[in-house]
């Protein structure tokens, strides 16, 4: 993959109706700062260098809602993801130097050729060296995991492209590969616009098919019928109320056989079982949120998922682990992101 600090933003390449290009360079953290944010997401960059100066460039490309991102930084910085509910996945490709990432209390060398897809519910801390340069894409939520909140929690979701259990990794570096050869070059066919969404499509279904579990259906919003959707909004509203099936079959319009039939179609799930899973991935999300200081009792009694034993069963079930691990993780988590000297606030 081409390692061109401007492999995105070629001034030779021919410009693109339908591409938008960008290039940009500054020596001031801030302006770093600014630069991601305004593509991604509010976040905090750390300057370990003792000059305290970067060489940062950045240079960026769309594909429909896609951006292709190259960031160098140009020295040593820790780069902190710590908002949670997020609006984009970034998927992370390491180019050149050396590099640690950091998340669900595991840290991992993140060397040239390695990748990480960034989810919106877990908090991230890149420690960079001064000559590491990486390729950021970001994608929508709503793109990858259908209708209902653009932030809704997702757990089934390979991490790192390495322990993606169902192949395709490589297929899917590749094509991202030749995604950033023809925009280096301004290829004339991606200035047709039915061939820029055309390559969107396939880059979001190679990257379900490469990092998403087979077994969890990907939603797609274009194909809801109304009465899902209507029900879906429906949980999603009420998610701390004492609802029954009776008022998600009211809130459909239609029958509840209809009702039903179409959830496990479109959804995998039947209406309750979808709306413990929504319950339960919000319960998770607050306590992410909290930085750990949060009780559980509180909330199952919030969610209406029973006691605290019930809730920890089901929480498992889910995660692979019980609410108090990830309440120790979130509490940790939020402790090391206090530490250190900043020199870039968070943008809100």
């Amino acid at each position: 993959m081409a390692v061109d600090q401007r492999f995105l933003a070629n001034a030779a390449a021919p410009a693109l109706e339908s591409v938008h290009r960008h290039s940009f360079a500054s020596l001031r953290p801030a302006d770093a700062l600014d630069s991601v944010t305004r593509v991604f997401f509010p976040h905090e960059v750390v300057v370990r260098s003792n000059d305290k100066h970067l060489d940062f460039n950045h240079c960026s490309a769309s594909l429909g809602d896609i951006s292709l991102n190259q960031i160098a930084y140009g020295a040593d910085v820790d780069v902190l993801i710590t908002q949670l509910q997020r609006t984009h996945f970034v998927f992370v490709v390491a180019l050149t130097g050396e590099a640690v990432v950091e998340f669900n209390q595991q840290s991992w060398a993140f060397r040239s050729g390695d990748s990480v897809l960034l989810s919106p519910s877990v908090r991230y801390n890149f420690q960079m060296g001064q000559d590491h340069t990486h390729l950021a894409i970001g994608i929508p939520c709503s793109r990858l995991i259908g209708s209902g909140r653009p932030y809704e929690a997702v757990h089934n979701v390979v991490e790192r492209a390495a322990d993606a259990p169902n192949g395709g990794a490589a297929s899917l570096m590749g094509f991202i590969e030749y995604l950033c050869t023809e925009l280096h070059r301004g290829s004339p066919i991606f200035g047709m616009q039915d061939v820029v969404a055309a390559n969107e499509n396939s880059f979001l279904a190679m990257i379900r098919a490469a990092l998403f579990d087979r077994e969890m259906p990907v939603r797609q919003a274009a194909v809801l019928p109304v009465f899902v959707r209507r029900a879906e909004q429906f949980i999603a509203r009420h998610l701390k109320d004492d609802i029954q099936l009776s008022d998600i079959v009211e809130a459909a319009g239609v029958p509840a056989r209809t009702l039903y039939h179409g959830f496990e179609r479109f959804m995998g799930h039947s209406p309750m079982r979808w709306l413990r899973l929504r319950r339960l991935e919000s319960a998770r999300a607050d306590i992410i949120a909290s930085d750990g200081e949060i009780s559980v009792t509180a909330l199952a009694n919030q969610y209406w998922i029973g006691h605290g034993g019930r809730f920890a069963n089901m929480y498992r079930e889910i995660y692979g682990e019980p609410p108090s691990a990830t309440l120790g993780r979130a509490r940790a988590t939020a402790l090391r992101a206090m530490t250190g000297p900043k020199v870039a606030q968070r943008v809100q």
